[in-house]
Formats: structure tokens, sequence, C-alpha cells
């Protein structure tokens, strides 16, 4: 009887609950802690946003470097054309001038200096930017009155002619002159008929200042240009030999020069 009582009563049992202790522990409830503390931690659990989703600074590019371009087109497109060069290519030139004259002759005594107005005339090439090259010649008369005495002068000569700009980046509108070659010259005395001269080796020299008030108008993109301007110089005919005849001339002249451009 009790054999039958205590089957009985482990028959009373629920069938399920009977399965469970005669099983034993599920393998799930084992394992049941390690997924509570899994499940604890969420953040190890799931990836982190960051990892996954690229950052918006790197995605897109910075203002800075999309404005670079157009402001570096904007500086070009702005910056001025450079300015043709003035003194450039053939030229024809002519100058007025004025000025005082000392000579010496063998007949006549000249002791004070004679007034002095001529003109000359040149033509040549810019071979290059500092540099041209051609001929240069002229006349001038000159008239004294002293000591009871009317002296007149003629001369004349003609050279080769050497034109630098010194500076063609700072200071492109300042050229000098240099000039050499053969000429002559007499001295007339009022009352006398007779003449006395001199001659042989001519040399000048100039320094110039041109300016060209129409050319950025009508030639803005063309070198060359209509040029005038103050030129203080000398022009010389030496003596051949110690009291030898001679003629020196310092003016200051007007001068105009048309350039044709290279």
């Amino acid at each position: 009887m009790v054999h039958a009582r205590g089957v009985h009563a482990v028959t009373a049992l629920p069938f399920p609950l009977v399965i469970a202790l005669v099983a034993g522990p599920a393998p799930d409830a084992l394992d049941a802690p390690d997924a509570a503390a899994t499940e604890g931690e969420p953040a190890s659990a799931e990836p982190e946003p960051t990892s996954t989703t690229p950052e918006p600074a790197s995605a897109e590019p910075e203002p800075a470097s999309a404005t670079s371009e157009p402001a570096s087109a904007t500086s070009d497109a702005a910056a001025p054309a450079p300015r043709p060069p003035r003194i450039d290519g053939p030229y024809l030139g002519a100058t007025m001038f004025g000025g005082l004259g000392l000579l010496r002759v063998n007949d006549f005594d000249t002791p004070g200096p004679f007034s002095v107005a001529g003109a000359t005339a040149s033509v040549g090439q810019m071979v290059f930017p500092w540099l041209g090259l051609g001929l240069h010649g002229g006349g001038s008369g000159g008239v004294r009155s002293a000591d009871g005495a009317r002296q007149r002068l003629g001369q004349g000569h003609l050279g080769v002619e050497f034109k630098f700009v010194p500076l063609p980046k700072r200071l492109p509108l300042l050229s000098l002159r240099t000039s050499f070659g053969f000429g002559g010259g007499a001295v007339r005395q009022e009352g006398i008929a007779q003449r006395s001269g001199f001659g042989g080796a001519q040399f000048s020299g100039a320094v110039r200042y041109e300016l060209f008030p129409w050319a950025a108008r009508r030639r803005p993109y063309r070198g060359g240009g209509f040029g005038l301007g103050p030129e203080l110089g000398w022009v010389g005919f030496t003596p051949a030999a110690a009291g030898r005849p001679m003629s020196n001339v310092v003016y200051l002249a007007l001068t105009t020069t048309f350039y044709f451009g290279s």
C-alpha cells in the first residue's frame, strides 16, 4: 500500500512537472545568466552608428575650397593687360631748338656767346627695347652783336645716331641720344666780305623725355605712337688741334617723333 501511495502521489503531479523533474534543468536554462548578462549590455550588442554612417564633414567639400577657383579666375580676369612699348619700331623725328654757342675762328674775334636756333631730323629703327640706330642731321644759325660788330653764324652736320633707353621698365619714356659724324660752319662779320669757318668731326649728346598723349586712345594694343617732349643737348665741332676753330652749342629743344611700332 505504501508503494501504491507513493506511485499515486507521483502520478498525481502534473505531467509537465514530472517531465521536468526527471529530465533535469534544460540546457537553455544553464545559459540564461549569460544571455541575461548579454542583454544587460545593449551598447556592446548593437554597433555604433558612427562606425557605419559617414561623417557629413568628409562627405561635403568645404566652402573655402569650393570658392577658391572662382576667386582665382576673377583675379586673373581683373588683372590689367601689359602696356605696349611706345619707343618701339622704326621712327621719324624732328627737333626745334634754341641755345647758346661758343665759337672760335681764325680771322675774327668771337669773345662772346652766339644766340643759336636750329632744327634737326632723324630716321632710325629700335633694334632692341633699349637700343636704336639711325641717321641724324640738321643745321642751325646764330647771331652775336657786341663791341660794335655784328656777327652771323651758319653750321650743319650729318651723322650716325644711337638712341638708348637705359631703364625700359621703370622709365620707358626716358631716352639718351648720341651721334657722331662730320660737318662744318662759318662766321661772317658785318663790313667784312670774307668769312672764317670750321669743320671736321662732329659729336652730339642729348637726354630726352617723350610723352604720348594720344597713344592710349588710338593705339591701346599696339606699340609706338606720336611722342613729343623736351630735350637738353649739346652739339660740338671739335678743333683739329689746340687753338684751331671749333664750335660748341648747348640747346633746349622740343622734339617730335613718330614710332611705327614693331
